[in-house]
């Protein structure tokens, strides 16, 4: 009799894969960013230049790990756009004939 692999193996085999290249793909992108960083410092050699791509991967990394969170709220704000902030309504009054103010 042959041994079977049953489905439920499979589940938590995929799973387990899909997971796996999950995590490689964060810690990829953490390490695409740190050698973009270091090439422009490299080629730039400028303080400015290097403070600029650190604060483009802080940036980056920030948006990359509040995505759940961003698209929730994006989602929301498309679903239910009564309960989000109001606009913004500004009256203006036109001046008065004869009162000198300029509009």
């Amino acid at each position: 009799m042959k041994p079977l692999m049953l489905a439920g193996q499979l589940d938590v085999l995929g799973d387990s894969l899909i997971k796996t290249v999950t995590d490689w793909g964060s810690a990829g992108l953490v390490a695409v960013l740190i050698v973009l960083v270091l090439v422009t410092i490299a080629r730039q050699m400028s303080m400015k230049a290097a403070i600029g791509a650190l604060l483009a991967m802080a940036l980056a990394l920030g948006i990359y790990k509040a995505r759940n969170s961003l698209s929730d709220m994006v989602s929301d704000e498309i679903n239910h756009p009564a309960s989000g902030a109001g606009a913004v309504v500004v009256v203006v009054d036109p001046p008065r004939p004869g009162s000198g103010d300029v509009l």
